[in-house]
Order: structure tokens, then sequence, then C-alpha cells
């Protein structure tokens, strides 16, 4: 799959969707979205611990880019999705995955692109999960294939496992796309620290490229089964330095307790699915 740009090239880009946890993450994926145009779904508002909602800054960047807001977009705070993992209520996340796989059914989605599962924080890997069954709740009601994409966004911009390499989509972006692109990340002004910092660690020439791999969530859980997730160990280092402080809740999020069952719900709802008539 080859990008082109939506100003010099003549191939017709196939509907598109962008499905994040946090608004801003789609700046990792800045002329992808130049030249799809997606549907653009964000669970959560991006306001963290004590943060502002972020929404704002995203609705922005989407105008800027002609991609248009799902039905989906800053529906729940980062504490709230912590605490319906806290206690268990999965419906939250199996009424999700019912509204993303019927907004990608509506607009017969034929590329899906959103978070990785790297284990940095469990509403992206949520995240993942809500994608990848809402792909599969898609394709089995139009009948075709979605091509389904994840990027990264705690490693570098180009980090993409060997085997992966040649399946991948590369975005090659020229002077001028990636001008464009740190004029967003700057101006999204929430995340202009992150930016800087990111500019400093990898270089402007790392955020040239755009790569988005094939889902990995397979791998990913494999992984967890024997080896706990880095936000287990961020959360129970907050939890143990702060206290109730951390995030307003003392017990620690982990993928066995929570997560997992959560996953197991959304897949679930998934093979439960039934379109609307």
């Amino acid at each position: 799959m080859t990008a082109t740009s939506p100003t010099t090239g003549h191939t017709p880009s196939p509907k598109a969707a962008l499905i994040v946890a946090h608004p801003g993450h789609e700046l990792r994926v800045f002329h992808w979205m130049e030249n799809h145009h997606p549907l653009y779904f964000c669970i959560t508002d991006g306001s963290g611990r004590e943060g502002e909602a972020r929404t704002g800054s995203s609705a922005r960047l989407l105008e800027r880019v002609g991609a248009k807001q799902g039905t989906i977009f800053g529906r729940y705070t980062d504490q709230e999705i912590y605490q319906f993992l806290l206690e268990g209520r999965h419906e939250v996340f199996t009424g999700l995955l019912k509204e993303l796989a019927e907004g990608l059914i509506a607009e017969d989605v034929r590329v899906v692109a959103g978070d990785a599962p790297e284990g940095a924080n469990p509403t992206h890997d949520l995240c993942r999960h809500l994608i990848d069954n809402a792909v599969a709740v898609a394709e089995r009601v139009l009948g075709h294939r979605i091509a389904n994409y994840e990027f990264v966004l705690d490693s570098p911009p180009n980090d993409c496992p060997p085997e992966l390499r040649s399946s991948a989509v590369w975005v090659h972006l020229d002077e001028a796309a990636l001008e464009r692109k740190l004029e967003a990340a700057l101006d999204y002004t929430e995340l202009r620290g992150e930016t800087e910092e990111g500019l400093k660690y990898y270089g402007k020439k790392a955020f040239a490229i755009e790569c988005l791999i094939p889902s990995t969530t397979r791998t990913a859980v494999e992984k967890f089964e024997h080896e706990a997730p880095a936000y287990e160990r961020y959360g129970r280092e907050g939890v143990e330095r702060f206290g109730k402080s951390f995030g307003k809740y003392e017990e620690v999020i982990t993928f066995q307790k929570h997560v997992k069952p959560a996953v197991r719900a959304i897949e679930e709802a998934a093979r439960d699915f039934a379109p609307a008539t």
C-alpha cells in the first residue's frame, strides 16, 4: 500500500478511520491523515489525572487535515476509564465496541489505523482491542476485508518489528509535509512540551517517516501473560509514593485482574454483535 499525496497523486484513497485512546495521538500519523481524511474516533478527552481536556486542540487539527469527527470524541476522562476498569464496568467497553463497529459499517470503511498495544498505558491497549474487534465485526457484516494498522506512541516513529517491515505502510514525508506536521505539533498547546522533547531525543528526521504496522495484539497478549506490562509498574510506584492522591485511587490496574476481563467482554460482544435492522 503506497501513500499518495492528495494534491499530487491520482490514486483515490479508500475510506479510512482513525481510532485513538487520547486526543493528540493522531499527530504521529499527520501526513497519513492528510492523504486519507479519516473518520476520527477518540475514547478519552486526554485530561489525565489533573489536566484539561485536549479535544479542542484535536478538533482544530482534524479541520486542518480534512478529517471528520466520529460519534465518539472525548467521551470519557482518563480517570473514568480507570475507574470503569477497577469496578469491572465492562458494559462501558462493550458499548464503545458496538458504536465503533456501527461507525465503520455505516461508512463502509476499508482502512483503519490506531494505537499500538505497547503496555505503557491500559487505555491505549484497550483501544487496540476495541479496534481489532470492531474491525472483525465490520468485516463480517460488510463482507470484505478491512486493512487494520497500528502505530507506536512510546517508541521512535519508525519502530517496526523486522518480520513486519515488508507488510507495514511507510509514509515518507517531503520537506513541506514535515514542516506542516511539525507546525501542527507545536501548535498543539497541551503537547508542545512532548513534541519539543521528542525532537531533541529523536531528531527532526525521525518524524519524516510514519510507519503503520499490521496489528500485533496477539503477540502483545502472549507477552503480558507472563510479563507484566509497564503500566502496572508505573501504577504501583505511583500509588506507593502518593497513595490515594495518585489518580484518586489506591488499587493498581493490572492486566490479569482488570484489563484481561474487559478484553474478554469486548470479544464476547463482538461475537454476539447483530447489525441494526
